[in-house]
């Protein structure tokens, strides 16, 4: 949990465990940043408190999105990470966002007003959130690496999002009076950093603001790598295939399913959730083998699937339709220009 002047981390494991060590790097790098942006400079309802009312903000995409950019940022710069792995886990989190059905219905500010019904919140009831939402961190996360990215490229690299945050932090913190008696400066709003970004970069980025935070529009991933000499990939998975179904493992001889995608082959098929799976395609089903077997099938094929629901045992077919999943990569562009090369650089380093 992180606090004014300290941060107390507790992670499970020994850091010698596979991972655990590239995670808890990860954790402190993000809470690092967190002293910083959201303790000092914050939305304006995270300070001061008031808990007659629901503390809801608009803004934990850059409280917690802005926080996991410049967390990665972190690592890449302090040389933990090199430009590869910086790359791969940026297109780890396109690939997330793009193919979460929720992205294309819930935006960013409203990502982070619904925070107490999909941050890890206890439900009694079966939601549709997988469906229908999204997160603050990853979508946070791509909105200010493509912001400052559109940032360095449109204004040849004298300014950037480093730059708007330090205007941010000074407006903020370190200028206006303070709010209370026992926190210094004051909140922001959302309109209030399209403003100082706006002012910084020298060119209007309300359609930026209203396009990709304030709605659910694609982000101008091409145009904002090619600045810096990169392009995204997106080519279809070996695997395409899940057809609209997210699967439980703690029993592994007869998997659950814990999500049925909206309008999917699996919701035609008439597939719901907790449906115990005991044969797809003839085949017991296992962690590793379900979407294998989805794939040795073509668009329009019908598949037989065999589950348990409550004490019936239902037999239904599954028609597959286009492929689903798709990986992403960051690649040089072949025609990368020095001056393109040189943006990345300062881009990666801080330099």
């Amino acid at each position: 949990m992180e606090h004014l002047t300290s941060t107390q981390i507790i992670q499970p494991g020994a850091l010698a465990d596979p991972g655990v060590y590239e995670g808890t790097l990860g954790t402190v790098a993000h809470e690092f940043f967190h002293v910083w942006n959201v303790k000092r400079l914050r939305p304006r309802e995270l300070g001061p408190w008031d808990f007659t009312r629901p503390l809801a903000t608009r803004a934990l995409w850059v409280a917690e999105g802005f926080t996991n950019y410049y967390g990665h940022l972190m690592l890449r710069r302090a040389g933990l990470w090199d430009d590869r792995e910086f790359l791969r886990r940026a297109a780890d989190t396109i690939r997330g966002i793009e193919s979460a059905p929720g992205s294309r219905l819930m935006s960013a500010e409203e990502s982070s007003l619904s925070a107490p019904f999909i941050d890890d919140a206890p439900h009694a009831q079966l939601t549709n959130l997988q469906n229908t939402s999204i997160s603050y961190y990853p979508k946070g996360e791509l909105v200010g690496l493509v912001m400052d990215l559109l940032v360095r490229g449109r204004t040849k690299g004298k300014t950037s999002l480093d730059d708007i945050m330090r205007d941010m932090y000074e407006e903020f913190y370190l200028k206006s009076p303070n709010s209370s008696y026992y926190l210094r400066g004051r909140g922001y709003q959302t309109e209030d950093l399209e403003r100082v970004a706006s002012r910084r970069a020298g060119v209007d980025l309300g359609d930026y603001f209203k396009r990709y935070i304030r709605d659910v529009e694609v982000l101008p991933y091409e145009e904002a790598f090619a600045y810096v000499g990169l392009r995204l990939v997106k080519t279809q998975s070996e695997e395409p295939y899940d057809a609209g179904l997210w699967l439980q493992f703690e029993n592994p001889r007869e998997p659950k399913i814990e999500n049925v995608r909206n309008n999917s082959p699996a919701e035609d098929a008439g597939l719901q959730v907790n449906d115990q799976i005991v044969l797809l395609a003839g085949q017991v089903v296992t962690r590793d083998s379900w979407r294998r077997t989805l794939a040795r099938y073509k668009p329009g094929e019908s598949i037989p699937i065999t589950v348990k629901r409550d004490r019936r045992t239902i037999k239904t077919n599954i028609v597959l339709g286009q492929p689903e999943r798709f990986d992403y990569r960051i690649e040089e562009k072949p025609d990368a220009t020095a001056g393109q090369k040189q943006l990345r650089t300062e881009w990666l380093t801080g330099k």
